[in-house]
This record gives structure tokens, C-alpha cells and sequence, in this order.
């Protein structure tokens, strides 16, 4: 697949994968090609969206609801990963040689979510839209309803659960000079002077922490900033750590800093699935700074 930063020749002969050096971002142009093409799911990630998700979207895309079933709906916390996550994969029809693609309405704000849980589930050949649904109708690009899947693929791949941390690991995380916590929530949220959208939740910080607004890792036409930006935002705010864990308000937007920071080659990256609805609950007892 042909990265919006590298040249379109120099990938040419790959197999039909997200997955490249800059990493696992997909253009629409090649999206736009490639639609309806066999071996090919479009996911459309919602959150608190689903309804005007289902109306108009990208021709014979699925919808993938983290209100519903791509989150855990027994679960305490909001948003954190479902039980059976391969096989809510496999009932749309996602199986380990799919090439899945995942977008939102936003732009880049919930699909990158349902990225990390296709990782977490074992599987390589995943990308996001860059600019998700607005960069799609800026292009001038066809909108359809949304479909529902027909087929059940099949996934062996092995799971990897460890993409996912819970608060112990953020402890041990801030505990190491080679290691940082990055909160990708607004900074007012962030520095305690704007109030958390839940109810109950203290306003603050995890202490050590680090702050990088999910907005601060694309430009200013909604597209994923480039590498060499990313890898400067990251390395400049964390201080040159090495192993990244990425918080936010309930696991969702971290998972945008997290793609930024693997398309700026980052190989140690997981993300704090309860985030702050966890950690500020006051019942939990957690440190705020």
C-alpha cells in the first residue's frame, strides 16, 4: 500500500497491506481503488455517533460501535476491550489474511481505538483512513448506508493482550526514567482546570505524566502529521523515552497518540485501557497531580 508520505513507486510491488515503513496509515486514494476489492473489510469506528455513522458512509462499510459491541458492555469502566474480541472480529468477517481499514466521522479521533483492538486481536494487515470520512468527501467520493456483514471469517492468529495495560503498569511505567506516560486529553483537562466530562471523576493528572492533546499529532487539514514531526512532538515532550504508555479520559483517544507514535517508529507503545476513568475515580485511591 502507498504511504501519503512516500513515494508511490517504492511500494508497488507489495502485497495489498496497510502496513509500511511510515506506518499503518491509508490514503483514500488508495482506499478509493481498492473498495469492493475481495479480502477487504471498511470499518467504520463510532462513538455516541452510530446513527448518522449508519446513514452515510464509505460504500459497503461495517459498523464498529464502541457503545456497543466493541466494548466491553459488563465492564465497570467505559470503552475497555470486549471478552471475546476474535470472535467479534470473526462475525464481520475478518479473518487473519483480511486487510481491514478502519475510519470515523471525526476525522482521526475514534478509529485509531478500533485499530488498537484488531492489534490487540493478533492482526497485521490493518490500517486507518488518514482524514477518515471528511477527507473521503473531500475527495468528492461516494457516500452509501451502511451495510451489515454476511460472512464469518476465521482467526488463529495469536492475541496480544499485552498492547493493553491496567494501572499497575502505569505505576511501573512512571517508575522508570526509560519510560513515560503521555495523557492525550486536552491540556485544560490535563492540568485540572477544566471539568471531566463523567461525573465523579477528580480533575487532575496522573503524576509524571506528560501531556499530548490527541488534536497535537495531525495538521491542520486533519491529515496524521508526518513522521519526523511525530517523532520530535514525542521525543521533545517525553523527555527521549523509549517505552510509551498512552492515557486518555476512557482508552479511546489515546489510541490516536498511540498510532502517531508507531507511525513515528516507535516499537514499545500500549495503551492504559481504563485511563482516567479509572484512575480518577476517587474510590480507586490513585495519586492526582
Amino acid at each position: 500500500m502507498t504511504s501519503v508520505y512516500s513515494s508511490p513507486t517504492e511500494h508497488d510491488h507489495a502485497p495489498l497491506s496497510p502496513y509500511y515503513p511510515d506506518g499503518p496509515v491509508v490514503t483514500v486514494s488508495w482506499l478509493a481503488e481498492h473498495l469492493g476489492q475481495d479480502n477487504l473489510v471498511v470499518l467504520c469506528a463510532a462513538m455516541n455517533d452510530a446513527e448518522q455513522a449508519q446513514e452515510a458512509g464509505i460504500p459497503g462499510a461495517f459498523l464498529a460501535d464502541l457503545e456497543a459491541d466493541f466494548s466491553d458492555q459488563s465492564a465497570a469502566l467505559p470503552h475497555t476491550v470486549p471478552g471475546n474480541l476474535q470472535g467479534l472480529l470473526e462475525s464481520y468477517g475478518i479473518s487473519d489474511d483480511t486487510t481491514v481499514v478502519v475510519y470515523d466521522r471525526q476525522g482521526l479521533m475514534v478509529a485509531p481505538r478500533v485499530w488498537w483492538l484488531l492489534r490487540v486481536a493478533g492482526l497485521e494487515n490493518i490500517g486507518v483512513l488518514d482524514g477518515g470520512l471528511p477527507a473521503w468527501e473531500a475527495a468528492g467520493l461516494e457516500l452509501k448506508p451502511l451495510v451489515t456483514p454476511v460472512q464469518r471469517g476465521k482467526i488463529t492468529a495469536t492475541p496480544r493482550p499485552e498492547l493493553l495495560v491496567g494501572a499497575n503498569g502505569v505505576e511501573s511505567a512512571i517508575a522508570r526514567s526509560s519510560k513515560a506516560v503521555v495523557d492525550a486529553r486536552t491540556a485544560g483537562r490535563f492540568s485540572g482546570v477544566e471539568e471531566e466530562p463523567r461525573p465523579g471523576l477528580k480533575k487532575g493528572s496522573i503524576p509524571g505524566s506528560v501531556n499530548i492533546p490527541f488534536g497535537d499529532v495531525v495538521d491542520e487539514s486533519g491529515l496524521l502529521r508526518p513522521p519526523a514531526q511525530l517523532r520530535e512532538l514525542f521525543q521533545t515532550s517525553t523527555h527521549n523515552a523509549k517505552s510509551l504508555v498512552f492515557s486518555c479520559g476512557s482508552g479511546v483517544t489515546a489510541c490516536v497518540d498511540a498510532l502517531a507514535a508507531v507511525v513515528a517508529g516507535y516499537e514499545d507503545v500500549v495503551v492504559y485501557d481504563g485511563s482516567w476513568a479509572e484512575w480518577g475515580n476517587p474510590i480507586n485511591q490513585r495519586p492526582i497531580a
